[in-house]
């Protein structure tokens, strides 16, 4: 008899148990689909911005694709989990990001390591994000506390894709006290004659992201003539830094997904975009090559080199 009467108790707990566990499966399955995460490709500046993104949504699941910078392979897999019911989707990279514009989810979207949103998506297709673009009132104000001296800074260019660029430089140079010297430019063979120029007057040299002076050769050859005229070169990454660049500018990719983490949970908190807001970069960090500086008579404000990230010694 008493063997017979814990039967039930049995039972029951099997079936308690049995519930729990069907609940925890279901639980799971939810999550599973909370955030789709599309990587433009395996890249360790992507891989530390997701790494930024996980922490941030740690009470979330990420499922991450990456499409290796293959558009056509993008959609396929897109294609491949588009039914899903995703709460939010996160691209990561110019081409994931100009992808998302181009496919209609009914999840909120976002973007992350992108440089010039605005011109890699159509303005009606345009949504939410963190972008690569450097404040320049921010590049400025460094200029001006790391060589107080110099009051010239020099900018090359293309007419067409950089001219609103420096324009707004000019702007907020005036504002600042500083003068923009336009070097424009219509290919890289532009860039030796401009530079043997006797016009080619400049104190300090601002290198912004350009099509026509996108390679290392071009680069290297631009510090290599600026510094042989002690002229300081300002960069926008740590490439800068290391390869004689006097002032650099370093963007945290990881931040830069941390940031993009907390635009994130506000959209998973209220399931729609309310508006379009791209935000540019919060955590860049300062990095001056003392060193070059010295050897080639270079003067630094002390008080910049004391608040730098980084100083090369």
């Amino acid at each position: 008899m008493a063997q017979t009467s814990r039967t039930p108790q049995r039972i029951s707990l099997k079936i308690f148990f049995i519930a729990l566990l069907l609940l925890a499966a279901s639980s799971y399955a939810a999550r599973a689909e909370d955030v789709l995460v599309i990587n433009t490709s395996t890249i360790i500046p992507y891989s530390s911005c997701i790494g930024g993104l996980r922490e941030t949504l740690s009470a979330y699941s990420l499922q991450v694709v990456s499409i290796e910078n293959d558009l056509d392979k993008g959609r396929e897999i897109i294609s491949s989990v588009k039914e899903k019911e995703y709460r939010l989707i996160v691209a990561v990279g110019p081409q994931a990001a100009f992808l998302l514009s181009e496919i209609k989810f009914p999840a909120p979207k976002l973007f992350c390591m992108v440089l010039n949103p605005h011109r890699l998506i159509a303005k009606e297709k345009l949504y939410s994000g963190v972008s690569l673009n450097i404040p320049l009132a921010y590049q400025l104000q460094q200029i001006k506390k790391t060589f107080p001296e110099r009051k010239r800074v020099g900018v090359f260019f293309s007419q067409g894709e950089n001219k609103t660029v420096v324009e707004s430089l000019r702007k907020e140079a005036d504002l600042q006290g500083l003068a923009i010297v336009g070097l424009p430019i219509t290919s890289a063979s532009d860039i030796l004659p401009t530079i043997a120029s006797k016009d080619f007057s400049i104190d300090a040299l601002l290198m912004i992201p350009d099509e026509q002076i996108n390679s290392q050769k071009i680069v290297e050859y631009i510090i290599k003539e600026a510094l042989r005229r002690t002229i300081p070169v300002v960069g926008y990454n740590s490439w800068f830094a290391k390869n004689g660049a006097i002032l650099s500018f370093i963007i945290d990719y990881r931040d830069m997904g941390i940031q993009a983490g907390t635009m994130a949970m506000k959209l998973l908190k209220q399931g729609v975009n309310t508006r379009v807001t791209v935000e540019a970069p919060t955590r860049i960090r300062v990095s001056i090559d003392e060193k070059t500086a010295q050897k080639l008579g270079i003067q630094i404000a002390p008080g910049a080199i004391q608040q730098a990230d980084e100083v090369i010694r």
